[in-house]
Parts: C-alpha cells; structure tokens; sequence
C-alpha cells in the first residue's frame, strides 16, 4: 500500500515538475489558476532556483528517484534510509519555500502548493511504518 501511494504522488509530481520545466525551458508563461500571475512571479523569483538548478528539475529528479527506490527495495532494503532522508529534506524545503510564498513574494503558485502537498503525502508514507 504504501509503495503504491508513493508511485502514484511520485507520479503527480513529476508531471507537475515537466509541465512547469518545460513551460519555462520555452520562455512561455505557466497558467495560473489562482491570481493569474501569482505562479510566474514565484516560478521567476530569485527562490525559484537551488544551486542554481531550477526548484521543478530538482523536484522532478527526486520523484524519480523514490519511484526507482521502490522498485529497487525488493532488492536492497538499506535504500528505505535513504528515501526517508530525502523525504524529510523535500519536506522541509517545501515548508521553506511555501513560506516565502505566502510571507516573502506575497504571490501563490497552486502548482507549488500541489508540489508541497505531495511532497508532505511522501514524508507521511514513507517516514510512517
């Protein structure tokens, strides 16, 4: 059960981390559901970057690694550590960076919050035996 939910939110955050990469990577404007331009100016936000990596690459390649993780656990049980490590940090940082959404940028990306939301169903899944 629990390797199913966490394939499945992986899932729903790849396809938000391709929809958002991609949107951006062609210099086109993210639709925003909830101000109109509240996504953009998060997405373009000096916060919207990591080591220089943009927030939705990095996002994109940690769902994509806890779905090969699960796939990897039937033969290497030591990889739960780890995906539960990663779960706490994307966590965190999601909780990092909603908070300059709301306090800092005073802007609002659904996408962003959706990100967040996932990110705190893989922390429940993966750190709840």
């Amino acid at each position: 059960m629990k390797e199913a939910l966490t394939i499945i939110l992986s899932i729903l955050g790849i396809a938000i981390a391709l929809y958002l990469g991609i949107t951006k990577a062609k210099h086109k404007k993210v639709a925003c559901l909830i101000d109109g331009s509240g996504c953009n100016k998060v997405l373009d936000s000096k916060w919207s970057h990591t080591l220089g990596i943009r927030n939705e690459w990095l996002g994109f390649l940690y769902y994509i690694s806890l779905i090969v993780g699960i796939i990897a656990l039937s033969q290497y049980s030591s990889i739960t550590i780890a995906m539960k490590i990663a779960s706490s940090l994307a966590f965190l940082y999601s909780i990092i960076l909603t908070y300059i959404q709301i306090k800092i940028l005073k802007h609002y990306c659904l996408y962003c919050f959706c990100s967040s939301l996932i990110n705190l169903g893989l922390f429940i899944a993966l750190i709840i035996d």
